[in-house]
């Protein structure tokens, strides 16, 4: 089962859920969305990997979907277990890295921190924090209760052309 974050201009949420299921119908017509409270912001459950599914999402047409994030994996939003999951998730060989956090809610305090927090613990095992080319990102999206962790390199987190 995968996970895709999709975001999209508030209000439009609606819109962008069609959207989004013409475009992985044929390939999951059982994929729904997990309910929540944060505008902006789609969360898709479906029997495909979050990759094939958000590559279906970025391949097809649309007008309200800006961001589709293929999601590795949902934990509950704590920073001691947001560490250790990412450290679980990065490859083992030294990279450059980019920390991007996204919080809706305040079950964390603030998205610096956590960026903070996970950086120091990634620079003690030897990869390099990069802002500009990096190798790998790391995306946290904190969902209220809820958080989502993204680990790939940059053409994976690709904005969606429009159209």
């Amino acid at each position: 089962m995968g996970l895709l974050l999709v975001t999209t201009p508030c209000g439009k949420e609606e819109a962008a859920k069609l959207e989004v299921l013409d475009c992985i119908f044929h390939a999951d017509p059982e994929a729904s969305f997990i309910p929540h409270e944060y505008m902006g912001l789609l969360l898709l459950k479906t029997i495909l990997s979050s990759d094939e599914a958000a590559a279906l999402v970025r391949d097809c047409p649309t007008a309200y979907i800006h961001r589709v994030v293929p999601v590795d994996i949902m934990i509950k939003s704590d920073l001691a277990s947001i560490i250790e999951t990412v450290l679980r998730l990065m490859p083992k060989m030294p990279s450059k890295v980019r920390i991007e956090c996204h919080r809706r809610g305040r079950f964390i305090r603030s998205s610096q921190e956590v960026e903070s927090a996970v950086g120091s613990a990634l620079t003690s095992l030897g990869h390099e924090i990069q802002m500009r080319s990096p190798q790998t990102i790391v995306r946290i999206d904190i969902i209220g209760e809820w958080t989502t962790i993204s680990v790939g390199p940059p053409e994976r987190f690709a904005k969606k052309l429009r159209g």
